[in-house]
């Protein structure tokens, strides 16, 4: 009989072991596509921008920064304070620097650890394997994790499941022995979790409730349970108290367009559509079929009237969670179930003696408390470490893994810069597929004498999963590259999804699709900055600046501390000619802006060192050298925040502006103070260079220092082509063309070193050549009129006159006032004239 039992628990043991090896496997293989996508989205700027992940700074910063690497005293800081997961990408980055295959391995396996406790956790609450394991795999397919687990940003939700689990899954084994051990491992975990995300603060909080559903039902009191839940009520209330009062509160004030009801007047609709915004959230998890990577503006319509059919989902909703709890607490029966459970201690013991089992008909009497004595004194579920007679609601635990978690981030018990999210759903989602793991496992059980109702059932089982694992394949293949996840948002909130795309589609050079795509977003969402913004960069880049000026304007009249619209409108008006006063008081505006409560304060430092850099150039072309070099000098001191890379380019700016000056110990002293900021930057050794070839008696030290840039950084275009204009100022032409070569292959799109290497070859009398590479620069811009002008000057030296003018008209057409053109042609007539 031993043996028997034996061989019973080891079958038991190995399939428990395969359900988890098998749903952990299901997990890993419907996240196999992400392992080749990039950084997307949030990811850029938690990741690529952040100097806390790429060690820009040092590592005692992941304690003062916030999740995006901004201050948490910064007015724009939101206060999501997540060292944990922030030191996790910054391992990652040791491990394989900025490869994003690392990062997605990574949060595909926590997602396979995540799926892995939550069969362990669904192994303490659900009386069947089948229920279990039917938990299991919907938690490893279900679409709504994509986010989480395709969206590197989406690890901070994973680990602090993962730590979530663990700590509830350790306080369980405290339960058994109240050691203190396990105890302070719970606490641990609990804080790790919280490290991870703030949501996670409900994991004591959970424990704790736990603690008293399992002691609900019972006689005696225990101390040492008492001890254990002040213990770590004591924890949370310290927990809170360091994250409220100790850490500094998030002073960035959420726009309207993050979460429009919060700005919503009206009190009646705020409440409304807030208590809508859960049955919202549970309609993703029933049925995932329309995902989006963001849900404000109108993405989720407010509820502004009693009548709104969506009141009656919110009504059902609370009444069927309020219904269960009701029924799961047994407070329906508190009165009697006392005294049935009184009778039972007294009937138990005689019944012992007596031989029966039960004290449901004993003596003529009726008690409905149905205790089993056999039960109760051997039975233990292997999925519960509580005996099943004992109260021990299932359905209430896992109502409290929905819930909970879900909590902090509902908007119900405060504000928060969102109206819903997926990946927030990824914890609570444990809750709720208990709940449909318990509910399988019970329909499993009242089919037990029918096998063909039992393979419908499982057959129905595999059609969900099957669904479930096609929409996160599917869904994955939105999030592994920028364009295709804002396509796929466009039916759920288009100006968001046009907006986003519309920036994509120009960084592709897709200026036609991009116009399009924000002009839809604009038509949907006027008051849009970033939108007016990026349709400003579409027409700047086609050269249209008379078109992008009032884009830029209408932007900062809707965004007044949007330091880059400034920027790019006084470059704009720059470019048009005639507004050099008014691009330089427009600099001034943008390299001045403090940027109160901005969101990404180092896109907004680095967007004022531009102004100043433009503005200190602009004077620089006036003549201006002294107003030149005191703006930059304001702006090292105004820019204490920037980091080192940027501060060396203001250091390697000013230097140049003192070797014109010729004020050659400053401007070597400038440029010392850039090598110490950048000592292997190759760029910095460059400029040094050049300042010392501006001192006609250094041209030999001049040419070590860009040697030693080109030994240092052979890859690096620039110090091949600043050694190359060096050269051909000593009339090493021959030396200069290898050098052009060089960096052309580097950067064979560049339109500048194309041009570089035509005009190198036209000083050494190679014109047919010099027009092949002059034609490649046409290619390459081909709305340039000063392209067309020097293709056609190098026409007009190999005597193809026709060619030349028809490039020369091209150019005037593309820039009517275009001088060199007009000059060229006026001289081909008057030679053609003579020629008569």
């Amino acid at each position: 009989m031993h043996t028997a039992k034996c061989r019973r628990s080891s079958m038991s043991c190995t399939k428990d072991f395969a359900g988890l090896a098998g749903c952990s496997a299901l997990a890993f293989v419907l996240y196999l596509n992400t392992l080749n996508a990039g950084f997307v989205y949030d990811d850029r700027r938690a990741i690529l921008a952040n100097g806390d992940v790429t060690g820009v700074r040092p590592l005692s910063h992941l304690l003062r920064n916030d999740f995006w690497g901004t201050q948490l005293v910064d007015s724009g800081s939101h206060g999501s304070w997540r060292p944990l997961c922030v030191l996790s990408f910054r391992l990652n980055f040791l491990a394989g620097g900025l490869t994003a295959m690392g990062y997605h391995l990574v949060n595909v396996l926590l997602h396979c650890l995540a799926t892995w406790l939550v069969i362990l956790v669904g192994r303490t609450l659900l009386p069947t394997r089948v229920g279990v394991m039917a938990a299991g795999a919907l938690f490893a397919a279900h679409p709504a994790h994509s986010e989480a687990v395709a969206g590197l940003v989406g690890r901070a939700d994973l680990a602090a499941c993962v730590c979530y689990l663990l700590a509830y899954l350790t306080y369980r084994r405290h339960m058994l022995n109240r050691e203190w051990g396990s105890l302070i491992l719970t606490i641990i975990l609990a804080m790790a979790a919280l490290l991870c995300k703030e949501t996670a603060i409900t994991a004591l909080l959970l424990c704790g409730l736990c603690d008293v559903l399992y002691a609900v039902g019972q006689a005696n009191s225990d101390k040492r349970r008492i001890r254990s839940l002040s213990i770590l009520g004591v924890t949370l209330l310290c927990a809170l108290y360091c994250r409220l009062s100790l850490l500094p509160r998030p002073s960035a004030s959420f726009s309207s367009a993050d979460n429009p009801t919060a700005h919503e007047p009206c009190f009646w609709t705020r409440t409304l559509t807030f208590l809508y915004l859960p049955v919202a959230n549970l309609r993703l998890l029933l049925w995932p079929q329309e995902l989006s990577f963001d849900w404000g503006m109108e993405a989720v319509p407010r509820i502004r009237t009693l009548w709104d059919a969506r009141n009656i989902l919110s009504i059902g909703f609370y009444g069927s969670l309020f219904g269960v709890l009701w029924r799961s607490s047994g407070l329906r029966h508190s009165a009697t179930t006392m005294d049935f459970a009184e009778m039972a201690n007294i009937s138990l013991p005689l019944l012992r003696r007596l031989g029966g089992n039960s004290c449901h008909n004993w003596l003529g009497l009726t008690c409905d408390c149905h205790h089993q004595l056999s039960q109760t004194i051997s039975y233990r579920s292997p999925y519960s470490t509580s005996p099943k007679s004992s109260f021990w609601p299932a359905p209430l635990m896992a109502i409290a893994f929905l819930v909970l978690p879900f909590l902090p981030a509902s908007n119900l018990l405060f504000y928060v810069g969102f109206v819903m999210a997926e990946r927030v759903l990824y914890l609570p989602s444990v809750g709720y597929c208990l709940l449909f793991g318990l509910g399988f496992g019970s329909l499993w059980g009242r089919i037990q004498g029918s096998r063909r109702s039992r393979v419908m059932v499982l057959c129905g089982l595999g059609l969900l999963l099957g669904v479930h694992g096609i929409r996160t394949f599917r869904r994955n293949l939105d999030w592994r590259d920028e364009e295709q996840l804002f396509r796929s948002a466009i039916s759920v909130n288009p100006p968001k999804a046009l907006a986003n795309l519309g920036s994509v589609l120009s960084a592709q050079g897709k200026y036609e699709e991009a116009e399009v795509a924000l002009r839809l977003a604009l038509g949907h969402r006027p008051s849009m900055a970033d939108a007016h913004f990026n349709l400003g960069v579409v027409h700047q880049k086609q050269l249209n600046f008379s078109s992008a000026v009032p884009c830029y304007r209408r932007a900062i009249e809707l965004r007044p501390q949007l330091a880059v619209a400034y920027l790019n409108l006084g470059i704009s008006l720059m470019s048009l000619g005639d507004h050099r006063q008014e691009a330089i008081s427009v600099l001034r505006i943008g390299a001045r802006m403090e940027g109160h409560g901005v969101r990404d304060r180092g896109a907004h430092e680095e967007a004022r060192c531009t102004c100043y850099l433009q503005l200190s150039g602009l004077y620089r072309s006036e003549g201006r050298l002294q107003e030149a070099a005191s703006i930059l000098d304001e702006s090292l001191k105004a820019l204490a925040l920037l980091p080192q890379k940027q501060r060396a380019v203001l250091h390697l700016r000013l230097g140049e502006i003192h070797a014109e000056l010729q004020d050659w110990d400053e401007a070597e002293h400038q440029q010392r103070l850039a090598l110490e900021l950048q000592p292997e930057q190759g760029a910095v050794y460059v400029t040094h260079g050049q300042t010392l070839a501006r001192n006609g008696s250094r041209l030999a030290e001049a040419e070590s220092w860009f040697k030693r840039a080109l030994q240092l950084a052979p890859l690096e275009v620039s110090s091949h082509h600043h050694y190359a204009d060096f050269l051909e100022q000593q009339d090493r032409h021959h030396e200069a063309l290898s050098l052009r070569l060089r960096a052309a292959a580097l950067a064979p799109h560049d339109y500048t070193l194309q041009s570089c290497v035509a005009d190198a070859l036209r000083l050494l009398n190679r014109l047919a050549e010099a027009e092949l590479w002059y034609r490649k620069a046409v290619t390459l811009q081909p709305l340039a009129a000063h392209a067309h002008a020097n293709l056609g000057a190098i026409l007009q030296m190999r005597g193809l006159r026709k060619d030349a003018v028809e490039c020369y008209h091209r150019a005037l057409e593309l820039q009517p006032g275009h001088a060199i053109s007009r000059a060229n042609l006026a001289k081909m007539n008057l030679h053609l004239d003579t020629n008569e």
